[in-house]
């Protein structure tokens, strides 16, 4: 099991590289996004060579909110384009999965034209993914269980999934990692981490909220999967993000 930590995108990616260095992580979960860290104004060169020098991986993270099920085609088109964008700078950075966040902001639509149009975004990218070497990945969001992903999943049997923890306990009556990983354990390629309080996607220290990570651990760990997971703890200092690296350890080795 490898521990990473996620950059900032209001700063400095080179400077967020050292930061997630000294922090004792594997690897920078890198996300290309908005302000400071967009796809067209990282220079790719920098970033792998600073990755290079203080031995980190890097996994590749894309913005939430990018509109692939967008009932206007050139707003679609656009996201792609931007996501087209991600994947060449994940392949300089030496990136070999990237994840992808559904879009089912479509007002006016049903559930069946918001997956319909997803797919068809992430096929028009899987070829550019095969060519770089890059796996994609779907992110569950809030609600999302295997039921909810598969119209997507089972029809993109080259996509892996990509499991946030802390989402499939927000609103919730148990936990959906169950059912996430009952279904797609086989093509899990990467984990997300953070702690809230069953309402919101609060990004709290492991502890801090709700979530019983003994169970979900112990459910992740059963499945034999022993690769990437990322602390997506963002709101408190330093000693915060160690407390909650150390706590994720103790509780892996216990599982």
């Amino acid at each position: 099991m490898q521990l990473g930590l996620m950059n900032n995108p209001a700063r400095d990616p080179l400077r967020e590289i050292v930061r997630i260095a000294d922090l004792g992580f594997a690897f920078v979960d890198l996300t290309l996004e908005p302000p400071a860290a967009r796809a067209d104004r990282v220079d790719a060169a920098r970033v792998r060579a600073a990755l290079e020098e203080r031995r980190l991986g890097v996994v590749g993270h894309t913005a939430y909110y990018l509109p692939f099920g967008s009932a206007f085609d050139a707003i679609q088109a656009g996201a792609v384009a931007e996501a087209g964008r991600c994947l060449q700078v994940f392949a300089e950075v030496g990136a070999t999965v990237m994840n992808l966040h559904l879009d089912c902001r479509v007002p006016g639509h049903d559930i069946a034209f918001i997956n319909r149009r997803n797919v068809e975004a992430i096929e028009t990218l899987l070829p550019t993914a095969r060519r770089l070497n890059i796996t994609l990945m779907v992110e569950n969001v809030e609600g999302d269980d295997a039921e909810t992903l598969a119209p997507v999943l089972d029809t993109l049997p080259d996509v892996g999934l990509h499991l946030d923890i802390g989402h499939a306990n927000i609103r919730a009556p148990r936990s959906n990692t169950a059912s996430l990983l009952g279904r797609y354990a086989g093509r899990l390629k990467h984990v997300h981490l953070s702690d809230n309080k069953g309402r919101g996607d609060d990004h709290l220290a492991i502890g801090a909220g709700t979530i019983d990570w003994k169970r979900e651990l112990k459910a992740l760990k059963a499945t034999g999967y022993d690769g990437t997971i990322t602390l997506e703890t963002f709101y408190g200092d330093s000693d915060l993000i160690l407390y909650s690296r150390d706590k994720v350890r103790q509780l892996w080795e216990a599982a």
